[in-house]
């Protein structure tokens, strides 16, 4: 049990790594110009004014080894899912626990009505909780054997996709629906439970899912459904059965949406809804994530691809780069226990992380705070759009 438990418990693709890239980025809705991002294996990073400047926060400083997933929660704060179970990270760095979750990890991370929801991945008590800052609640969707892959809410209703192990030793995998953000019921299951099956957006009945396949018999797509879950056409299809959930980004309320390739660093676009996809100019950037804002939609590239981090679009046609990793600076906090800001992206670009134009070494001189913890201590540097232009020639893998 505690290895089948220990297999589908890690997600693809999201364990800690050694390269770094943004997997995640996030509005505080409370704070529009106070965005938040996960960097795969280094932790997240942090801006106060739209995105112009970021600082970086390291998973040693959060207190954790691993974060999957985050949520802002107040001005300065953010839920933080991570191996560890759900933290708060505030102004000072450091992560505090919250509520008094069961064993596991915190997969996924979702505002309901001013509470969270948490998607637990738990070798008892896996499922869905509701939190605010001090408890938390089971919901309906809790039990032994169940494993949150996705979770997504629209208004008053959340989605969630769960694998459980089945009544002959088998899995099975199902979307769950609640209208209350508790009482979940089933709404679709997949045959013979075969797929790890992930919400990537819904709106209504209009949901839109990642299928991929355990085996390689079968190839991972892109399925939609316009009658709640009950039914889902399979219209896009691409990579390997290994493929993880790809970057999505879904603009125009889902009438447009953009798939990106874990492998290979390409992306496809559909503007009818998803019912068809075609790849996009190789002179765009890849998509690993999205962030749709109402003035505009941001999207994590791939840094080895790309030359950078993050570009912005307005239109969903064109993109143009505003951040680089490299150029972002340590954030003010009162403490951060971690290795050295330079040290760490150097060993990072010395094992395929990719580089900024400018070398490591001379775009962070070694009189830089290790951490910047010190007080006065910048949160960050200003990535002018001229200043990329450079950069935007594609380095694309074939």
């Amino acid at each position: 049990m505690i290895s089948a438990w220990l297999a589908l418990a890690v997600p693809d693709a999201e364990a800690h790594g050694e390269a770094f890239e943004l997997v995640r980025l996030a509005a505080n809705s409370e704070e529009p110009s106070e965005l938040w991002g996960i960097v795969e294996g280094w932790g997240l990073v942090h801006s106060t004014d739209d995105g112009a400047t970021w600082g970086w926060l390291c998973e040693e400083s959060v207190g954790t080894t691993t974060t999957y997933d985050l949520l802002p929660w107040g001005p300065g704060s953010v839920l933080v899912g991570t191996v560890d179970g759900l933290l708060r990270v505030g102004e000072d760095c450091l992560g505090e626990t919250v509520g008094d979750l069961p064993e596991g990890f915190v997969l996924r991370l979702a505002e309901y009505e001013g509470q969270a929801l948490v998607a637990l991945v738990g070798p008892e008590s896996g499922g869905v909780y509701r939190c605010d800052d001090s408890m938390c609640q089971a919901t309906s969707l809790v039990g032994e054997g169940l494993y949150p892959k996705s979770l997504f809410v629209d208004g008053a209703t959340a989605w969630v996709t769960v694998v459980h192990t089945g009544e002959e030793d088998g899995l099975a995998a199902e979307l769950w629906r609640a209208d209350d953000g508790a009482a979940f019921r089933v709404a679709h299951t997949w045959p013979a439970g075969d797929v790890d099956p992930r919400v990537v957006y819904a709106s209504g009945e209009t949901v839109y899912a990642w299928l991929r396949p355990r085996t390689e018999a079968a190839t991972p797509g892109f399925a939609r459904s316009t009658d709640g879950g009950t039914t889902f056409t399979t219209t896009f299809t691409t990579g390997y059965f290994t493929d993880p959930a790809p970057g999505v980004l879904v603009r125009d309320e889902g009438d447009t949406v953009f798939l990106g390739s874990w492998y290979g660093a390409r992306t496809w676009v559909s503007r009818d809804a998803g019912v068809s996809f075609e790849e996009v100019s190789l002179e765009q950037p890849a998509l690993k994530c999205g962030l749709d804002l109402p003035d505009r939609s941001l999207i994590c590239t791939d840094h080895l691809a790309d030359g950078f981090d993050v570009a912005v679009t307005t239109d969903g046609k064109t993109f143009s780069p505003t951040l680089c990793l490299e150029d972002v600076l340590p954030a003010a906090c009162a403490e951060q226990t971690c290795e050295p800001y330079v040290s760490a992206w150097s060993a990072a670009a010395a094992i395929g992380g990719g580089q900024c134009e400018l070398p490591v070494e001379e775009a962070h001189p070694a009189e830089e705070p290790d951490c910047g913890c010190e007080s006065g201590a910048t949160s960050g540097t200003l990535i002018p759009l001229v200043g990329l232009a450079g950069v935007g020639l594609r380095r694309r893998r074939a």
